[in-house]
Order: structure tokens, then sequence, then C-alpha cells
């Protein structure tokens, strides 16, 4: 397989757009909770909120990169890390399309990551319905961070979502000192 990696640009907001929807879709849909397929859907992504935050994604500074991998001129994976303060970073934005997993993609993206961070901790927050990912994590060495949330876990619920729905979520740390 013949893909890139490349620092992102404002004009890639639509195809990064639409690689969050279908990883989310894919990934994070839990019917026991009620995550159905629609509060993943395309119209969700493209609300001028999420446009908003999505776009602040793909602007890359002295604090903030974010890395796209391309198949020819499809957009396959991103990551993203921001520099929070001299002591932690902020790893977001890490997925890579179910049909391109398990090729090594995602260990590129998120030694990018590493190198940019420097010796910074690392922080994240991901869905705990989310088992084969929390296992990754954990196996690269992440813990649960107990200093963020209650004792590293929060619950959310986007606005786009119907009443009643509600996801947990858990704070990891890499420390790296």
């Amino acid at each position: 397989m013949n893909f890139f990696i490349r620092l992102a640009k404002p004009t890639d907001l639509e195809q990064y757009t639409n690689l969050l929807q279908q990883t989310y879709e894919f990934t994070y849909t839990n019917a026991e909770i009620g995550l159905i397929k629609e509060c993943f859907s395309p119209q969700v992504f493209n609300t001028p909120d999420s446009q908003k935050y999505l776009s602040s994604k793909l602007i890359n500074s002295h604090h903030q990169k974010t890395w796209l991998v391309f198949d020819d001129k499809k957009l396959i994976a991103s990551a993203t890390c921001k520099i929070i303060d001299e002591n932690k970073a902020e790893f977001s934005g890490f997925y890579v399309l179910p049909d391109y997993q398990h090729q090594g993609i995602g260990k590129k993206l998120y030694q990018k990551v590493l190198n940019f961070a420097q010796n910074k901790d690392l922080i994240l927050g991901i869905y705990t319905h989310n088992i084969n990912t929390l296992q990754i994590y954990k196996k690269w060495g992440w813990q649960i961070d107990p200093s963020r949330g209650e004792n590293g876990y929060v619950t959310g619920h986007w606005p786009e979502w119907p009443d009643g729905v509600i996801a947990k979520s858990v704070y990891l740390i890499l420390k790296r000192k």
C-alpha cells in the first residue's frame, strides 16, 4: 500500500469530517447505551458547532499539530497533539478507517505525536465502551488519570443525541518523565 503522511490544512475539512464521521459510526455505536448509527450521522458532523470544532483541529501551530494519512487522495487516518503547558500535551483525533487498521498506520501516527510532545505527559479522553482501543492504550503504558473528572471518569451527552443517551468516558494519561 502506498500511503503518505502530511500536516493538515484548513482545506482538508470535508475529508476530515468524513473520516471522523465514518470512524465514529464504526467504533462508537453501542445499542446497549443508545448510541445508534444515527447518533454519528453525517448531519451530526456537519452542524455549525461540529464544523467549527473540526476546523480548529486542522490549524497547525507551534502548539498544535494534526497529521493526516492519505492513500493516494483518500484521507484514511489522523492524529492531533496539542501542547497544554510545559509538562503536558493532549492527544486527540486519533482515527484510522477500519479497512486500513492493523497495517502500521496508527503506529506511525502515534510516533509523530510522541515526537512532537517530546517528554511531556500525554492526556486523552476515550469512551469506556471502546474496549479494543482502551486495551491498546493500556498496552502502550497509558493509565487512568484520577486527577480529572470523577476519579478519571466523566459522562457526556452530545446535543444532537436523543434525550437520555449518555456515554461514559475515561481520562487516560501517559507519564513520560
